[in-house]
């Protein structure tokens, strides 16, 4: 990008100073609770609260931006081209389709048209407060509940089949998900400060013995390390020889973090600064 993009008067998107080139910040969105890379377009999603993160009051957003970071849509989805989007939170892409964690249902939207496809309600499951969205490579979805304590999967090759891998306050109030491009085994990061692999049948394995304190994302790079967001500490740490190193500080509510493993560019919503921001992964702090 040679240089700032307004929108409406409101949105701006900016070229991050001293950043490679394709680093960029997006400033003047609603509560931006996660941010992900459609890795067959390059285009990039942004999940907005727009309000309370429980409230079904309608007013959540989905913002759409191409891979230089030029905006799309502030709301490509917006709850008109189907069911109301309440408080979406965690978001995955699945083939040709966009799916959204929204309170107790899971919704799946055209990702080109934002017109809705898909509205799982998960509510038989126990949900209250779903939080975020992963798949693997089979295209098996994996969604958590933070309030309900729970990890559930969702087979869209099985008719979009429901069940629950993982229940129970060992969880600790699971947040984050993501799955390690390497061994495909799901990783999780909880409210309580916990980082684990969650093996195929539910057990939990530590991955650091640290605690940390109100972690909100996870996600792995292409070799496999890890990165994982505390919302409240304003800190991203990885995971290096099975230690944690902080590896970026002094950021506004780091909420559910993405990785464009392409560009090699982590993805930081932030969700009190309103805010969302690109970063190199060679641009460390404390490594």
């Amino acid at each position: 990008m040679n240089g700032m993009v307004v929108l409406w008067g409101v949105l701006l998107v900016m070229p991050v100073g001293g950043s490679p080139a394709g680093a960029f910040e997006v400033q003047g969105l609603a509560g931006p609770e996660s941010f992900i890379v459609d890795r067959r377009t390059g285009d990039y999603f942004i999940s907005n609260l727009n309000g309370d993160p429980a409230a079904r009051n309608g007013n959540g957003f989905i913002t759409k931006l191409d891979g230089t970071g030029r905006v799309i849509a502030l709301k490509f989805i917006d709850g008109s081209k189907g069911a109301p989007l309440h408080a979406p939170k965690g978001l995955a892409i699945v083939g040709d389709y966009l799916f959204v964690a929204d309170i107790d249902h899971v919704k799946g939207y055209d990702k080109a048209t934002g017109r809705l496809r898909f509205n799982l309600d998960l509510t038989p499951f126990g949900a209250t407060f779903l939080t975020d969205l992963t798949r693997d490579a089979q295209g098996t979805l994996y969604v958590s509940d933070r309030e309900s304590n729970f990890i559930a999967k969702i087979e869209p090759m099985r008719r979009y089949a429901v069940s629950v891998l993982v229940e129970g306050p060992q969880l600790g109030r699971p947040t984050g998900l993501a799955v390690n491009p390497l061994t495909q085994r799901l990783v999780m990061v909880n409210w309580e400060g916990g980082v684990y692999e969650v093996g195929p049948t539910g057990a939990l394995t530590p991955i650091v013995t640290q605690r940390f304190h109100h972690l909100d994302g996870v996600e792995c790079d292409e070799a496999g390390r890890l990165y994982f967001s505390s919302l409240t500490d304003g800190l991203i740490y990885t995971v290096i020889n099975g230690n944690s190193i902080t590896w970026k500080e002094h950021l506004t509510t780091p909420a559910d973090i993405g990785i464009d493993r392409k560009r090699r560019l982590l993805l930081v919503p932030s969700l009190n600064g309103h805010s969302a921001m690109t970063i190199p992964l060679d641009e460390r702090e404390s490594l």
